[in-house]
């Protein structure tokens, strides 16, 4: 027991390892463990759990192998949290565990799930690997698996090649140097067309439906038939926020924008969307989607400024949802030229963006809420997405995100766990 200590984990000045000690019956924000095992399960899980997304399924065994802090083990009893990257933040999720036969319960919960920066997360868990690692060495125990393991993962990190791999290898759901090396390099050449952050949004969403991670379906997207649309609208169009929660920015840049084209709350008809993309609305309207469920929905840069939008949404409404997410995504400033724009249903936070976007642009929650005029039943939900053309889905997620109604289940999780 080298290194057993007093540990205390916080986010937001939340302690998430306040507990109930059964044996001394106390209450106290720390817990008496081994570090190590707590630091071999972050070194191990670096990657995935710094670059692998919540898939849209239940996660399976080993995804929450990674991602669950539970899955330290080691004979200790560890916190119900739960660590999940978006691409730009770390989303930490945490609920109480009140198991009678453990010696230990913890007891905070959070409501809603707190977001740390990716550096942020990445820099205190340094920290705290290398603290086990001095103690270790104090003891007369350097050469331990865990220094082996965190200087492999160092090691990669320092180099741009090694970096990149690892990257995508989480994102298709491998731990390191597990994904097929021929599966791997032809997803890495993926990257030099579609652009990295395209690619980063692609390679979990195709690899979660089950198809080859060599990423074989991108290029059936680049052959594909779609609708050709030159936007008469830039990024430069508007003011963006560029800070915030991806919803927050959403809402900001979807207000921003309907504040330009004159229309603050009414509902946006169809030519006025297709001409936001510079589309024939008779050519959106008579496109067919190919046989067969995608995944992923992209849109494609041509020449002179032009896009090739390859929806995937078959119904009009669920279409013109998509085509409202590609709008706001096309919209996102960015450093890179041609890129592909990817639209997918995973909880990234470009996905959560495109989202939150969509669904203020086309139906304004002042709008909906004086539309509706405090009922929120589901026959005035239907009327509402009527009104607004979107889904009643769409009504009832923006009810639920601004506090409108509530969800009847929750548990505080980001999916069903076992007690």
């Amino acid at each position: 027991m080298a290194t057993a200590a007093w540990v205390d984990m916080y986010v937001d000045n939340i302690s998430l390892t306040r507990n109930q000690d059964i044996w001394a019956e106390t209450v106290r924000d720390n817990v008496f463990v081994s570090a190590y095992p707590l630091a071999m399960w972050f070194a191990s899980s670096w990657w995935r759990l710094n670059h692998e997304p919540l898939p849209t399924q239940q996660p399976g065994h080993d995804w929450r192998m990674v991602h669950e802090l539970g899955a330290a083990n080691h004979g200790f009893v560890w916190p119900r949290v739960v660590f999940i990257p978006d691409g730009e933040a770390i989303n930490v999720w945490a609920g109480a565990s009140m198991t009678p036969e453990q010696s230990v319960q913890y007891l905070q919960a959070l409501e809603v799930p707190r977001m740390i920066t990716l550096s942020g997360f990445q820099q205190s868990v340094e920290r705290f690997i290398h603290s086990v690692l001095a103690r270790l060495d104090a003891k007369g125990l350097a050469g331990s698996n865990l220094a082996q393991l965190w200087a492999l993962v160092q090691e990669d990190s320092a180099h741009p090649e090694a970096l990149r791999r690892r990257k995508l290898e989480a994102e298709l759901g491998f731990d390191p140097e597990e994904c097929p090396e021929q599966a791997l390099d032809a997803a890495l050449v993926w990257g030099s067309q579609v652009g990295d952050a395209a690619l980063s949004e692609l390679a979990p969403a195709i690899a979660a439906s089950g198809a080859s991670p060599d990423l074989a379906l991108i290029g059936q997207l680049a052959s594909a038939g779609g609708i050709v649309g030159n936007p008469d609208i830039s990024p430069d169009s508007i003011d963006h926020l560029d800070h915030g929660a991806p919803w927050e920015r959403a809402i900001h840049d979807a207000r921003a924008l309907r504040h330009k084209m004159g229309n603050v709350s009414d509902p946006v008809p169809d030519r006025s969307l297709h001409d936001l993309l510079g589309m024939s609305s008779e050519a959106a309207a008579n496109w067919s989607v190919p046989a067969g469920r995608s995944p992923v929905a992209v849109a494609i840069p041509l020449n002179d400024h032009q896009l090739k939008f390859v929806p995937r949404r078959r119904n009009p409404v669920g279409r013109r949802f998509e085509l409202a997410r590609f709008l706001g995504e096309y919209l996102r400033p960015s450093t890179h030229e041609a890129r592909w724009l990817a639209s997918t249903d995973l909880s990234t936070f470009r996905q959560k963006y495109q989202r939150a976007f969509a669904a203020e642009f086309l139906c304004p929650i002042d709008s909906l809420t004086s539309f509706l005029g405090g009922d929120f039943s589901s026959y005035a939900i239907e009327e509402a997405a009527a009104k607004f053309d979107v889904s009643e889905q769409t009504i009832t997620n923006l009810l639920l995100n601004n506090g409108y109604i509530h969800q009847t289940w929750t548990e505080g999780m980001p999916y069903r766990m076992a007690a």
